[in-house]
């Protein structure tokens, strides 16, 4: 069996004003489309795992009425928790701490990760879902694209700015090295199906989307490799090589984007 890549704590510091402005939401035709495909009741429960500042927990929280909301990053929690208090969300419940040592009571009807299942232990997580869904219950991984994966000449520029400033700043190493080789021996799905889930499939929306500088520096520093945390004294001069590198190929500064989102689902038997 492939070992499990191992994410270091507290690459998130910093993050999660980034990753509430600059990430582009979740479409609602994805929300509806998942709603109706897990059968939601509308008074159930969700369990949304590697929350962060809420991005999944926000989206789906109308169709539950009770909400548990985890994250190992204290900071994005406590931003969550603002975020919570002045949108009148008081049904989440938001916890800080690993899914994988999660000890909760009662059972839910969703589970959810975004953008982050390979950072967890998926094969734990996987049987844990088992154990947390109630029967018919589902599970469903939420994926974005990134702005620099694209064939446009400014996301080529993108790409190149992002490796170069990983080398320079070190921040490859945010990465674990052997995450790339552990998810081509084990997708997301074959795992999901080998902890007993039965796999439904997997769903794609997109959606135009036209970024700023402003917004493509903030998407950046919402990652853990390009965070200001990551990018230390580099913050600027990053900021400055994005600027020139990207007018360079797009004057206006306008960047034009068809955003992917997916989603993976999968229902407890």
């Amino acid at each position: 069996m492939e070992s499990t890549p191992e994410f270091r704590s507290g690459l998130y510091q910093g993050t999660a004003r980034y990753y509430d402005r600059c990430r582009v939401p979740y479409p609602s035709l994805l929300i509806d489309d998942l709603v109706i495909r897990a059968v939601l009741s509308g008074t159930g429960r969700l369990l949304d795992l590697a929350c962060g500042p809420g991005r999944v927990t926000f989206a789906l929280s109308e169709h539950f009425a009770d909400v548990l909301a985890i994250d190992q990053e204290e900071e994005s929690v406590s931003f969550a928790k603002d975020l919570a208090a002045e949108r009148g969300a008081a049904h989440i419940n938001w916890r800080t701490g690993r899914a994988e040592d999660l000890d909760v009571a009662g059972h839910f009807e969703l589970v959810t990760v975004g953008d982050a299942f390979h950072r967890l232990d998926r094969r734990r997580i996987a049987a844990l879902a088992i154990q947390w869904l109630q029967p018919a219950g589902h599970i469903a991984l939420l994926w974005t694209s990134m702005p620099w994966q694209g064939p446009a000449p400014w996301q080529k520029a993108a790409l190149e700015l992002v490796v170069h400033w990983m080398q320079v700043t070190g921040s490859h190493e945010n990465i674990p090295s052997n995450l790339a080789e552990t998810l081509t021996q084990a997708p997301n799905l074959t795992v999901l199906a080998s902890a007993g889930l039965t796999v439904i499939g997997t769903y794609e929306f997109t959606a135009p989307h036209i970024w700023t500088l402003e917004t493509l520096a903030g998407f950046a520093h919402s990652t853990s490799i390009l965070s200001r945390s990551a990018l230390g004294d580099h913050v600027e001069a990053f900021e400055r090589d994005l600027r020139d590198r990207l007018l360079a190929v797009q004057p206006d500064g306008n960047f034009e984007e068809s955003v992917s989102f997916t989603y993976d689902l999968a229902v407890k038997p």
